[in-house]
């Protein structure tokens, strides 16, 4: 009997996923599988192995051709014990119930692929970003996660995972001015008075372009959201500036330089596991993300540092 995957979540959680089912594939070579999402098959695209395997969940038919008469998986990283006490990162988590294994040394780190066709299009478009604001740097820049919406005109990310919508803004202006920073992001989101920052709103910018940004720009600074998750899979520098989720759980501490505002913890989030629980976590968390000005400063200081001393 062959397996059908269920991978569901955000996007991060679907890269996350990508060595466990490469490791699911070179241990089952006699398992012909598939890998269902929802919302960012995408991902998958131009994957020489996992390409062919995923499908959108959200189609006429999956049931009959691709779960009927296989073994369904839906793996839950958030049930795992070693993940809920912040030993085991998103990837390992998977690699739990995917591969029913701990031992996780032959997870490698996620590998995203860009077609010939999409590199010849970003290279395009930074060549041409670069001479029309006479910058030599490209750094992406996403400074909300997908938890991030906007109440009374003002984003609020109730999970305390993004920065506050003026205060990207403001380290956007403090970094250096040979770099050119790039808005990744929901586009009204973005600061109604940000100049600092540009989109790509002209080149009608989908997921991939993005992708592709990522893997040839020079530096890329996040919170606890996607764009970390691509800048890992492309070997990018870069900050990730952390709230209430854990660095050892959902980043790269070992790749990225992780930043936090000072004497402050974060209160773990049971996310899917209780309500309750997970609602009062919100509310320890509040002012995580809430940085002052020398913070800001520091921050910037810490980014220019690492963009000079690569």
């Amino acid at each position: 009997m062959n397996t059908t995957f269920i991978i569901n979540g955000g996007a991060g959680r679907v890269v996350a996923s990508i060595p466990v089912l490469e490791k699911f594939a070179r241990l089952n070579p006699d398992d012909d599988f598939r890998i269902l999402i929802s919302g960012w098959e995408n991902l998958f695209w131009s994957h020489p192995t996992l390409q062919k395997r995923s499908f959108s969940l959200n189609q006429k038919g999956v049931f009959e051709n691709f779960i009927k008469n296989n073994r369904l998986v839906c793996p839950e990283p958030y049930y795992v014990h070693g993940y809920y006490n912040q030993q085991l990162s998103l990837s390992e988590a998977f690699d739990e119930e995917i591969n029913s294994t701990r031992d996780h040394g032959d997870l490698e780190i996620p590998k995203l692929y860009i077609s010939p066709y999409e590199l010849q299009g970003i290279t395009r478009i930074i060549h041409e970003l670069k001479k029309n604001y006479n910058k030599s740097k490209i750094i992406v820049f996403q400074p909300f996660g997908s938890g991030c919406n906007k109440n009374s005109g003002v984003p609020i990310d109730r999970s305390n995972r993004s920065l506050l919508y003026h205060q990207y803004v403001q380290l956007a202006e403090k970094i250096s001015k040979d770099c050119l920073i790039v808005y990744f992001g929901q586009k009204d989101l973005k600061f109604p008075t940000d100049s600092v920052t540009v989109s790509l709103d002209q080149y009608n910018a989908d997921l991939r372009m993005y992708m592709s940004l990522i893997s040839q720009c020079d530096y890329f600074i996040g919170c606890d959201s996607l764009g970390q998750h691509i800048a890992r899979a492309f070997n990018k520098p870069g900050t990730v500036i952390m709230g209430s989720t854990i660095e050892k759980n959902v980043s790269y501490p070992d790749h990225f330089r992780i930043l936090r505002k000072a004497g402050r913890m974060p209160t773990y989030d049971p996310i899917r596991i209780n309500h309750f629980d997970s609602e009062f976590a919100n509310r320890d968390n509040d002012g995580i993300m809430d940085f002052t000005n020398e913070e800001l400063e520091n921050f910037a200081n810490v980014i220019n540092m690492d963009l000079y001393n690569e």
